[in-house]
């Protein structure tokens, strides 16, 4: 892989996880889900990135969504992140 494609790789894997964050975020917003939903979709994320730990994009993966589900942000406020 160049350069560029691992960029690429990388960028796609960051604004995937921004935008899926940010539809969950919406859905809280709207009612259409709840905090414990939005929970669920986090704990499945992490069963199907668990099978590539093996991996260490894989083992980053889980560490990302641990660290989500540890934080709370689906259990309490949503999953807005804060401003920088």
């Amino acid at each position: 892989m160049n350069d560029a494609s691992t960029a690429r790789a990388i960028g796609m894997g960051i604004a995937g996880g921004a935008i899926v964050t940010a539809l969950i975020d919406l859905l809280i917003e709207k009612g259409m889900v709840d905090h414990e939903e939005a929970r669920r979709v986090l704990e499945s994320a992490m069963y199907r990135a668990a099978m590539y730990t093996g991996t260490l994009e894989g083992l980053e993966a889980t560490n990302i969504i641990g660290k989500l589900l540890e934080s709370g942000i689906a259990g309490n406020d949503g999953l807005r992140q804060p401003e920088p």
